[in-house]
């Protein structure tokens, strides 16, 4: 299949890959058809399962280090700047 873009749609894609909302244009495409179904009022568990997929990619190696405080703790102390 072949699409022709204009270049505001172009730019549009690229600055998506370079700000890293999406890795490539097909993850452009399939975002844009996911966000069409959602609005059209319907709930894409393909999707979802995806963007699921994507937020535990991410966080991989991210750890969150409390340093023996509660939540509660860090949050209080937090505001006390």
């Amino acid at each position: 299949m072949s699409i022709n873009l204009t270049p505001e749609q172009q730019n549009a894609i690229e600055q998506a890959i370079q700000s890293g909302l999406v890795r490539s244009v097909d993850e452009f495409i399939d975002s844009a058809l996911g966000a069409r179904s959602q609005r059209n009022g319907g709930f894409d568990k393909g999707q979802a399962r995806l963007a699921g997929a994507r937020i535990r990619e991410l966080r991989k190696g991210v750890r969150l280090d409390l340093k023996g405080m509660s939540i509660r703790e860090l949050a209080h102390a937090g505001h006390k700047y």
